[in-house]
């Protein structure tokens, strides 16, 4: 949700910030699946 909120303050319209969170969340998921490590949430 942080990394929305700063993409729509940035002046990001909504499917751009949508889009960039979805590749975030794609770029998580492949270095998770490729290192073969547990998610762990930090937050």
């Amino acid at each position: 949700r942080e990394f929305y909120d700063k993409k729509r303050e940035e002046g990001k319209p909504y499917k751009v910030a949508v889009i960039a969170c979805a590749n975030k969340l794609l770029q998580w998921i492949y270095a998770l699946l490729k290192s073969n490590s547990p998610f762990q949430d930090i937050a």
